[in-house]
């Protein structure tokens, strides 16, 4: 009498279904992975004031500012002293380039920073009387090296007339009330992401036939995609601006892709203890060499896989 076991049966309906399904459920969880992480980058961005205000300030043309500086104090020095506009512009040429000088340019940059990152409704004052008295003495000085006889009370007397410059944000389009709107958008961005992330993983895992190993290579893939990113901004922030200050745009975007990536990095170190630890318990569970397999580990046959006897007379 000779047996000839039945081939194995074909995969029901469910399970192709299954298979067919999961491919597509984790391709929804990678791009959701993708979106939260970069709305978590992004939203630590808009509450790091410092970095912000570095962007904002390498954004703003030196020059520009450096400019308008000089021509307050020009006007100044040709409306309270009597001297020529050209006289004027020959002892601004010969302080530019002192400590000083450059010490109350920063300072006043700084102020304009300040007044472009202020909250919406705030009213920042910018004191040019206050931020360029200590040019005076520079200037008193550079007017005698050109045989100008300007006495220091008159260049006093310029510097201090320069009225306050009030800015008004209100409802103006500022660096301040930009980033407050993008926080607010990318808050609202985190929550549906984290949603939806949830949601793929959850089915993912139900679709899995191993759930414990689909829980940790869902967590492994967070992981790598943090790191991934982590790499991505930095590299992309120094090609921005490999040689630094090529040109003010190009600087700001490249302090704005080289901060905060800590946000990266601790979404990955978490994802991978999480997965790291999943694997602990899953060798701490695994058979030793020499033990019996558990008999629920054995394939088994039941009335789902039957097998045909040809008996043979």
């Amino acid at each position: 009498m000779d047996y000839q076991p039945e081939s194995s049966p074909l995969p029901s309906r469910s399970l192709v279904a299954r298979r067919i399904s999961l491919p597509w459920v984790l391709w929804v969880f990678g791009l959701a992975t993708t979106l939260l992480l970069v709305g978590l980058w992004g939203r630590a961005v808009t509450v790091d004031n410092d970095a912000i205000a570095r962007s904002t300030e390498a954004a703003l043309s030196a020059d520009l500012v450096t400019e308008r500086v000089y021509g307050w104090i020009g006007d100044g020095l040709a409306a309270t002293t009597g001297i020529t506009d050209a006289e004027s512009e020959r002892v601004l040429d010969g302080v530019r380039d002192r400590p000083a000088v450059a010490g109350a340019v920063d300072a006043l940059i700084d102020d304009v920073v300040g007044a472009l990152i202020a909250p919406p409704g705030a009213e920042p004052s910018i004191d040019v009387a206050a931020a360029l008295t200590p040019l005076v003495p520079e200037v008193v000085s550079e007017l005698g090296q050109q045989g100008i006889d300007v006495s220091d009370g008159s260049v006093e007397a310029a510097v201090e007339g320069l009225d306050p410059v009030v800015l008004d944000i209100g409802e103006a389009v500022s660096v301040g009330v930009v980033t407050e709107q993008a926080r607010a958008i990318l808050t609202r961005g985190v929550v549906f992401t984290a949603v939806m992330l949830s949601v793929a993983g959850i089915v993912a895992v139900a679709l899995a036939e191993d759930r414990l190993g689909m829980v940790r290579s869902l967590a492994t893939r967070v992981s790598f995609s943090a790191l991934s990113f982590a790499a991505f901004f930095r590299l992309g922030g120094w090609a921005l601006d490999p040689d630094g200050g090529r040109s003010p745009l190009r600087s700001s975007g490249s302090i704005l892709l080289g901060s905060n990536l800590h946000v990266f990095l601790i979404v990955a170190g978490l994802a991978a203890a999480f997965a790291s630890a999943i694997w602990l318990i899953r060798r701490s569970e695994r058979p030793s060499a020499g033990m019996p397999i558990p008999l629920a580990q054995t394939v088994r046959r039941t009335d789902e896989t039957p097998t045909r006897e040809l008996v043979k007379v």
